[in-house]
């Protein structure tokens, strides 16, 4: 088996000559941009570990796809970027802030191409699953950002319709970059389902995680400012526990800030009210729940023991984060 130092090195190598090979494109210099940027590379290792679960073995027809993942991430990040006006990406301008908003549009639906391109490079015999999962995971996020933009116009949202939004919008893709892996290595129906549910059960605990970084990480290594979520009325795991928990003058309070966008030193004193309930606490409970249930999921695999173990001690370290 690989460990995960090889694969994030195949993975690291693979988007070099994935950017390399795409230098004839007038959307060269943002695609490659985009691609550049850092991040944890999360999804083309998750799927790369489930696939070597079943196999010892990483052929291009698993490579290929798991590149393929990790461009489509990118793609969403660059238009989220866009509707969300943000500036800055993991410590870098953002693609519409250091070109302009139409190449940043261009250069992301050409990176939605690619990896449809590099998705369907798996075995022929695989591919209808395959792409059929994927298809489904790609709506799926498209819905969970329609989600979180129209939860921001609303004043209160039940947890249930915040777990539908992240199931969405960070699961989906999660989820599929294990089921790909499973898929691939023709693992079994059972094996495939619970590399699924894994993934769902991580994107919760992921997003949590990243709810909480937004207002209680370090700016310096979370790799984006505190506070944005807050102040663009995102509907986080966070604000819907204060809300559904807040009683009298906090709630009171709560309320009149979050219809007061305009307020001098909102954030923070929205921040007071979530210490005041121990919201931090909370999610930190919140996400070693899913964080169990995940591992669970992968402790029912039809492997023999001990073939999960990379994969598992790679998931307990993307809970265990700083950004």
């Amino acid at each position: 088996m690989f460990t995960v130092n090889e694969i994030q090195g195949f993975v690291n190598q693979g988007l070099q000559n994935l950017i390399k090979s795409y230098e004839h494109s007038r959307l060269h210099g943002p695609v490659e941009y985009a691609l550049s940027g850092g991040g944890k590379k999360m999804r083309p290792v998750l799927c790369l570990l489930s696939y070597n679960i079943f196999s010892d073995k990483l052929p291009a027809s698993i490579l290929y796809p798991s590149l393929g993942l990790e461009v489509y991430h990118n793609f969403t990040l660059l238009h989220d970027d866009v509707m969300d006006n943000s500036d800055k990406r993991r410590n870098q301008p953002t693609v519409h802030k250091k070109w302009d908003v139409n190449t940043a549009i261009l250069a992301g639906d050409a990176m939605c191409m690619l990896a449809y391109s590099y998705i369907s490079k798996c075995e022929p015999k695989v591919l209808p699953p395959v792409m059929d999962a994927f298809h489904k995971a790609a709506e799926q996020v498209c819905e969970g950002q329609q989600l979180d933009m129209d939860f921001e116009k609303q004043l209160f949202i039940t947890e249930d319709e915040y777990f539908d939004m992240v199931s969405k919008k960070t699961g989906a893709l999660i989820a599929c970059s294990l089921q790909l892996g499973g898929l691939c290595a023709e693992a079994s129906s059972r094996s495939v389902n619970n590399l699924f549910n894994a993934g769902m059960a991580l994107g919760r605990a992921f997003q949590i995680q990243d709810d909480y970084l937004d207002v209680y990480g370090d700016p310096q290594v979370f790799g984006k400012s505190t506070g944005t979520d807050i102040a663009n009325n995102k509907k986080t795991w966070l604000l819907t526990y204060a809300l559904r928990n807040a009683t009298g003058n906090n709630l009171a309070e709560l309320n009149r800030l979050l219809t007061h966008k305009e307020d001098p030193g909102r954030v923070e004193q929205i921040i007071q009210i979530y210490n005041k309930l121990s919201v931090g606490k909370t999610a930190c409970e919140r996400i070693a729940h899913y964080l169990d249930t995940a591992l669970n999921a992968l402790g029912s695999l039809d492997v023999r023991e001990g073939r999960n173990t990379v994969l598992i001690d790679f998931i307990k370290g993307l809970i265990d984060r700083k950004r």
